[in-house]
């Protein structure tokens, strides 16, 4: 019975325990003291060492099948283990090669920046063929709204909609909304805008207009993008939102200088002057001042999530404050209106005044 787990040598000595011995040919015989009927004693003695050899060879056999199926269950252990190991590192990554977004056959950021761009773009170049042919400009700065709401909400469609994501997008689309109303109000009471004089009738200087004006969206809105374009961020904390309420304030302040300055101009009996209360007294460009103030804090929002995991993109995002604020303080908005406001007013006592008691752009304190 124990002879397929006992092996060669376990076999012999159950068989010399009962007196046999083997041949050269390796047969068993039974030896002298057995044939001469060995006393009771001996033959109890057999027994004891037949039980002996056959528990201790059995012992062995449950140990080795036991150390078997232990080594089997570490090897499938070691093997989930390391499945879950690759999971959870997939997951860290947000599965960012394997996610294509909106373009396939790349990764999500590639495909949220690249998808941005096409549809940023492609709206600059309807609107400046259709402004073309109609020798017009009313399209221009609603055409821009579009292009900030459009790809902002289409990034974010096609994200995780994490909170961050929600944020950094519901950021850039209130201000977008607050855009399109004022830009919507002044082309209305102006009706129209003195910086394409003389261009709009020329298509080609005309196009690049509109190309800085989608390069102005693309840049502008490169932290919404980004976010978006980046899968697994980590959730909001304090100095989210404590950014986000930096962002308030600076929406606030354009929000209030814009509304302030739109009453003043739209009175007739302020016709020729120069607004000087409110916000504007703490500061000539008050509302410039709190649109930088916003970028930054959609920067900083998007930058808080991107830090740990994809430190290049969390730099990256400031790409966009950093080209507000140059091209409001160096190119297009506060040098253009103060070259003008010297023009007009440069030889009035009370200007010269104003203009040296409030700060060109960060306000002062309001008792000082």
């Amino acid at each position: 019975r124990h002879s397929m787990t006992l092996g060669p040598g376990g076999f012999a000595r159950i068989h010399r325990a009962f007196g046999f011995s083997f041949d050269d040919k390796g047969c068993a015989r039974r030896s002298q003291r057995s044939r001469g009927g060995g006393g009771g004693d001996d033959g109890a003695a057999r027994v004891d060492v037949v039980r002996k050899v056959g528990g201790d060879s059995v012992r062995r056999a449950v140990g080795l099948a036991a150390t078997r199926a232990s080594a089997r269950a570490r090897f499938a252990d070691r093997g989930v283990t390391h499945g879950r190991r690759i999971f959870r590192a997939s997951r860290a990554r947000g599965l960012e090669m394997t996610r294509t977004g909106i373009i396939p056959g790349v990764s999500a950021v590639e495909s949220s920046l690249l998808a941005a761009a096409a549809v940023d773009f492609g709206i600059q170049f309807v609107g400046w063929a259709v402004a073309s042919v109609l020798k017009t400009e009313k399209f221009y700065d609603i055409l821009g709204s579009v292009a900030f709401a459009s790809t902002a909400a289409m990034t974010l469609a096609s994200s995780g909609l994490g909170a961050r994501q929600v944020l950094v997008s519901a950021m850039a689309l209130t201000w977008t909304a607050r855009l399109g109303v004022f830009l919507g109000l002044r082309a209305h009471r102006d009706g129209g805008d003195s910086r394409f004089d003389g261009v709009k009738d020329k298509p080609r200087v005309f196009a690049i207009y509109w190309f800085l004006q989608g390069v102005w969206v693309w840049v502008t809105s490169l932290p919404v993008y980004i976010v978006n374009g980046t899968p697994g961020q980590s959730g909001l904390g304090a100095a989210d939102y404590a950014l986000a309420a930096f962002w308030a304030l600076g929406f606030a302040f354009e929000l209030t200088a814009d509304v302030q300055k739109y009453v003043f101009k739209a009175n007739k009996a302020n016709k020729g002057k120069y607004i000087k209360h409110g916000l504007w007294s703490l500061s000539r460009h008050p509302n410039y001042f709190g649109e930088i103030c916003m970028w930054f804090g959609v920067a900083g929002v998007a930058a808080s999530g991107l830090a740990a995991s994809h430190p290049g993109r969390a730099v990256g995002v400031f790409a966009s404050p950093s080209f507000v604020t140059f091209l409001l303080t160096q190119m297009s908005g506060v040098p253009i209106l103060e070259k003008s406001a010297d023009e007009r007013w440069g030889k009035d006592e009370g200007y010269q005044m104003y203009k040296k008691t409030t700060p060109v752009l960060v306000p002062k304190l309001p008792w000082m």
